[in-house]
């Protein structure tokens, strides 16, 4: 089965410190928005705009470039390969901070409903009573999924007490649960639907938490993907952000089919209910949080 996780996560061991060798390329001359990604499901508003013609429809001549890992998005984006490129928050904000003299700007983002889920690997015959003893990684001791977490267990009598948690970054989760270093991961819901691609069963779920601490920032929290943007003349990015907004609209299903069809993620994941990915513009929050980061219309 497909390793969704390899493209989401390759960033995480390794800081994206990057540096442009020789002369950026000069992308777009030909009137053509090149937009670098990673093939995840979490793309849905973009995999439907390019698939049902929406980005025509608003007067732009798009290509998606497909990359194996964030990291090679972001080369993309630096070397003027591609002018768009969707990126996580935190792999964003390095890159910005990083090449600030490059005048990329985060334009809007791609979110996905936000929940704590425990993800059981995929070897283990476990029920939430079957915990103690077991390793079980969150993202911090105060992280309000892990707060949320032991609030339910105690309801329901679990020994909480006898779980031996262990703290990391929620992108470093799936792959130490892949490599067996874990035996759950306490997670934000949006890594829990590609870990159930590898085959890893979800136990426990609560749509009810509310992001706002330092382990799940409100204005980031429900945030998968940035758009970042360069070298794009404010009309085009006017016109990607209504396109995106518009293939937000379109029925689930639609945007279920299309995220099968082009990413050939397993079918049976995307069933009538679970949840998919949004676009939004960048609001007020967002521009207070992160202020010239964020592009703003001329």
């Amino acid at each position: 089965m497909k390793r969704w996780h390899v493209a989401l996560v390759a960033m995480a061991a390794t800081a994206l410190t990057l540096v442009v060798w020789g002369t950026r390329a000069g992308g777009g001359d030909d009137g053509v928005i090149r937009i670098g990604h990673t093939g995840s499901p979490h793309l849905a508003p973009l995999l439907v705009a390019a698939e049902q013609g929406i980005f025509a429809d608003h007067g732009l001549r798009v290509e998606l470039k497909q990359f194996g890992s964030t990291a090679d998005a972001g080369y993309a984006l630096l070397a003027g390969r591609v002018q768009v490129a969707f990126l996580e928050p935190r792999t964003s904000f390095r890159l910005i901070n990083v090449h600030d003299e490059l005048g990329i700007k985060i334009a809007g983002s791609l979110n996905f409903p936000f929940g704590a889920t425990l993800v059981v690997r995929e070897d283990l015959k476990l029920r939430l009573h079957d915990l103690a003893g077991l390793t079980v990684a969150a993202a911090s001791r105060q992280c309000m999924l892990l707060k949320a977490f032991k609030h339910d267990a105690k309801r329901h009598g679990l020994a909480i007490e006898e779980i031996d948690f262990v703290y990391t970054a929620f992108d470093t989760m799936l792959p130490a649960l892949e490599a067996g270093q874990v035996d759950a991961i306490l997670t934000k819901s949006s890594y829990a639907l590609l870990a159930q691609a590898t085959g890893h069963k979800v136990l426990y779920q609560n749509w009810d938490v509310v992001p706002d601490d330092a382990c799940c920032p409100i204005y980031v929290a429900q945030v998968e993907y940035f758009m970042l943007v360069t070298d794009l003349p404010s009309q085009a990015i006017k016109g990607l952000d209504a396109a995106l907004l518009a293939a937000s609209q379109r029925p689930a299903e639609e945007s279920r089919e299309a995220v099968a069809r082009r990413t050939q993620f397993p079918a049976e994941l995307l069933q009538p209910g679970a949840p998919l990915a949004r676009y939004f513009t960048v609001g007020p929050e967002l521009e207070r949080e992160l202020g010239d980061w964020v592009w703003t219309a001329n």
